[in-house]
């Protein structure tokens, strides 16, 4: 049975801005629909927790979640005093399952055929180096250097007695692209015939988000 998240407080989300990391699992452009059949457009950000920068994000988040975790005490009274702070990043492991040293966020737009519908936003708006929009979207490989913005909504997991931050992720600068290609291209010797354009670049993106 699912966990329900719900906000028993009145503090208010808020609109961050990541710092840069490697993107890992980047679903930019086509949404995974294996647990949710709506597709859900997601990311994680691996970053170094001793980068100053990473460090003031992972600040601004706690700040965030401990005054939701504080609200959700005094609302709920006895009930609320179970509930306990959950963390607002990750640990990274490597595939034997040792710490890398490196901490990651989970960047996430649910539900894109239910927003589509809707006529909420359903796409990520990627932009380059020089904030100009990105079309067509690349697919986005392991190691990419990016930075996110997303909404962080306090929530709290009822089954769980926690309290957190999600990340409702809603644009991506792309700093530095890995190209994703499925496997390795050492599996390939080159060949004269059919090579990919160079991506089109349009419109000058005027947030000042990055």
């Amino acid at each position: 049975m699912a966990t329900k998240a719900t906000t028993p407080f009145a503090v208010k989300g808020i609109n961050v801005t990541s710092p840069k990391g490697k993107a890992m699992w980047c679903k930019v452009t086509e949404p995974e629909r294996t647990y949710n059949a709506d597709g859900v457009l997601s990311t994680n950000l691996v970053c170094d927790p001793e980068d100053p920068t990473v460090k003031a994000f992972v600040a601004k988040l706690e700040e965030l979640r401990d005054i939701a975790l504080a609200e959700t005490k005094e609302t709920l009274g006895a009930k609320g005093a179970q509930y306990k702070a959950k963390s607002v990043f990750n640990e990274e492991f490597d595939k034997e399952g040792e710490a890398t040293g490196n901490i990651f966020f989970k960047f996430a737009l649910k539900d894109i055929d239910k927003r589509k519908e809707a006529g909420h936003q359903a796409a990520i708006i990627v932009v380059d180096t020089k904030k100009q929009k990105v079309s067509p979207v690349p697919l986005v490989g392991n190691g990419s250097i990016i930075r996110c913005v997303a909404y962080a909504n306090p929530y709290t997991m009822a089954n769980t007695k926690e309290v957190g931050i999600s990340l409702i992720w809603s644009k991506m600068q792309l700093i530095d692209l890995v190209k994703y290609s499925g496997g390795s291209a050492d599996d390939f010797d080159e060949e004269d015939g059919f090579e990919a354009a160079p991506e089109v670049k349009e419109d000058e993106f005027s947030d000042v988000d990055f």
